[in-house]
């Protein structure tokens, strides 16, 4: 069993979702993260319209620096063309990539769902922290036919 610092959730944007669960965006770019152990598991929300938990994966590698070297080192990686990259990171000195692999996308966790699994359940701005419970509820709604 993992530990609650290795399940995040994490909110994403219904076009960065399907390209992170198609293989070509590997590497999720954000302004701030909280203290994240290589490894962690990201169950990834997709917001609006959809509003489901769609799919997870494993942080492999973050890159920290400042946004040029983020873009250098992630770059086409991202899904973003570099306006787009300039755009979202405009006034922030620093900037993470966090480096997806061992994505994969099962059966979606709907907003009533994840409302059983934590009260007052809200989409996270940036990331949140999953209890051994939570992670454990998402793990058997998502892959219902590979846990007994």
């Amino acid at each position: 069993m993992t530990s609650v610092d290795d399940e995040l959730l994490i909110s994403i944007r219904p076009s960065f979702a399907n390209a992170i669960f198609n293989g070509s965006k590997t590497v999720e770019i954000r302004r701030r993260i909280p203290p994240i152990k290589l490894g962690a598991r990201l169950w990834i929300y997709v917001t609006k319209p959809v509003g489901e938990v769609r799919g997870v994966a494993r942080v492999s590698e973050i890159v920290e620096g400042t946004p040029d070297d983020v873009w250098r080192a992630c770059g086409p990686r991202t899904g973003l063309v570099k306006p787009d990259f300039d755009n979202y990171l405009r006034g922030s000195t620093k900037a993470y990539g966090l480096i997806l692999r061992e994505v994969e996308v099962g059966r979606p966790i709907s907003m009533s769902a994840l409302k059983e699994l934590r009260a007052g359940f809200h989409p996270p701005q940036v990331i949140t922290r999953l209890t051994p419970t939570e992670a454990s509820g998402l793990e058997q709604h998502f892959f219902p036919s590979e846990r007994v």
